[in-house]
Order: structure tokens, then sequence, then C-alpha cells
């Protein structure tokens, strides 16, 4: 994520979301704002012996993962100022997050919260500005995540912060049992966006399991019907009324898909497939977004 050259204007991004991209930015904004007070609300309600014990997130305490929450802030706000200083030669975005958090095991957890807290309200403006053209339709290549529009990094944050706090931090699948409300549509429609937007752009090689159109049809707050479909070496995904017609169609709540799409719960246990559940395997199996 070098700066400046990785986060200049370019031209918009051809993928078939990019319409609900845009209209979902703005929402970024709110569910990064209350996803963080989440995540803040959460770290005052731990007792001592809690920040030790190991997350969901593979070789992650509970203390790490709060440690990356702040981290990736801190990391997105340095790169857009064109401040960031970026390790030779560079890594992708989940070994970078492994050598950001690595660096904080040492700190005691009232500075790993205080970090995210100061870092969150240098970062609302930075990215509030984002939401404002030119700035909004230029891109930026987030490491190996893809290239997306400015303005919707924030739904980045939306995302990543509610996939920890409920699938690494509470139970049934974190070790923390804290009473938390289900998620509504101002927290899930920007992480259920950035999903959807990083389908065509995470994976590379992703369309060579794509052998045929394969609908998903998520349902619950937020809830939208995509269908996800080749052209040549690229993914493309489209609204569900105009794309082509799709061999297999996968239903789930969006608040399962933020953990299937993730792999963080087998997308066999939490779905439904009709049509030709071969051709949605082949797909599925494949795909593991960040």
């Amino acid at each position: 994520m070098k700066t400046p050259e990785h986060f200049r204007a370019s031209c918009p991004t051809r993928a078939g979301h990019k319409r609900m991209e845009k209209t979902m930015t703005v929402a970024g904004m709110k569910g990064f704002r209350l996803l963080t007070e989440d995540v803040l609300t959460l770290a005052e309600a731990l007792g001592d012996d809690d920040w030790s014990r190991p997350s969901g997130a593979e070789g992650w305490t509970v203390k790490d993962v709060f440690s990356h929450t702040g981290q990736l802030v801190s990391l997105l706000t340095a790169a857009v100022q064109g401040t960031l200083e970026y390790p030779d030669p560079p890594l992708g975005i989940e070994p970078l997050n492994n050598v950001l958090v690595g660096s904080t095991r040492e700190q005691k957890p009232a500075a790993i919260i205080d970090f995210l807290r100061a870092q969150s309200e240098t970062a609302f403006p930075v990215f509030e500005a984002l939401q404002e053209e030119p700035l909004a339709s230029s891109t930026a290549e987030l490491l190996d995540l893809g290239t997306y529009e400015l303005h919707a990094i924030p739904n980045m944050f939306t995302f990543d912060f509610a996939t920890h706090l409920h699938f690494d931090l509470l139970a049934p699948r974190g070790p923390l049992n804290v009473p938390w409300p289900l998620m509504g549509k101002d927290r899930m429609a920007p992480a259920v966006d950035w999903l959807m937007g990083g389908i065509p752009k995470m994976q590379s090689t992703l369309y060579r399991s794509l052998h045929a159109p394969v609908g998903l049809d998520l349902t619950g707050p937020a809830s939208t019907s995509v269908v996800v479909h080749r052209v040549g070496d690229a993914i493309v995904v489209d609204d569900s009324s105009t794309a082509p017609s799709p061999a297999a169609v996968v239903t789930s709540s969006t608040f399962d898909f933020l953990a299937w799409s993730t792999t963080r719960i087998p997308w066999r246990e939490v779905t439904r497939v009709t049509g030709d559940v071969s051709i949605a395997a082949s797909f599925l199996d494949e795909l593991n977004l960040i």
C-alpha cells in the first residue's frame, strides 16, 4: 500500500457491483462509527482475564483482535494521508496484520483501547472527506485486496469490526459470553457491500471455479439478491433483476454471510442451495473473502 502511487486518481471501477457501492458509501461512515463504538463498549465490559483468552481468529488472543482494529484504522488513515511508511518488500494484508498486531503484544489493554479511540477520532474526518468528489471516485490499490474507490473504504472498517466482534470475540464462536444485540441494517449494509465488492477483486483466480452464474439471495437486515457471473477472466456481481439466469441459488442470512464468505463457518452448515449444487459448491469451496 505504497503512497502516493497506490492512492492516486484513476478510472472508476468496472465491476457490475459499482451501482450498489455508490449508494452505500454514506452508510459506510455511519457503520464505521457505530461499530467503533461497539468495539469500545465491549472492551470496557471485559475483565482482566478476558484479554488473554484465545479468540476465534486463529493465533490471536482477545487483546490481539482489539489491537488489530486500531492498527487497521491507523494504517489506512496514514495511507490516505500519504504518510504511510510501508515495509520493503511489501506484504499482503494478512501477513501485515500479523506484523502490526505482533508489535503491540507487550502493551497493556488500556493502551490498546486508547489507541483505537484516538485513531478513530483522527480517521472519521479523513474518511468523511473521501465521500465527496473528486476523491470519492478516485481509486486505491489496497494491497492484495484489489482496487477500490476511496469512498468505499469505510465499508471495509464496518465489515472488519463487525466480523471480528460477532465471530471472533463474542460467543458462541468467540470466547466472550457477553449479551449483545443483533446487527441491524445500519451496521449490516456496509459490511455486506464490502464483501460483494470484494468478490470480483480479492481472489485473482476465483473466476476459474465459477462455471456458470450463481445467485446469492441474502435475507434479513440489508437483504439483497445478486448473481455472480463470469465475463472472460473476470467476475461480475449484478443485481438479480438484470443479471443472467443463475444455474444455482444460494440462500443465507446476511449475518451468516459474514461468517461463511470469510470461511469462519462452513457454508454448507448455514446456507440452502437450489438448482445445480455442484456449480454452487465449486464456487463456494474456493470463496474466501477478507
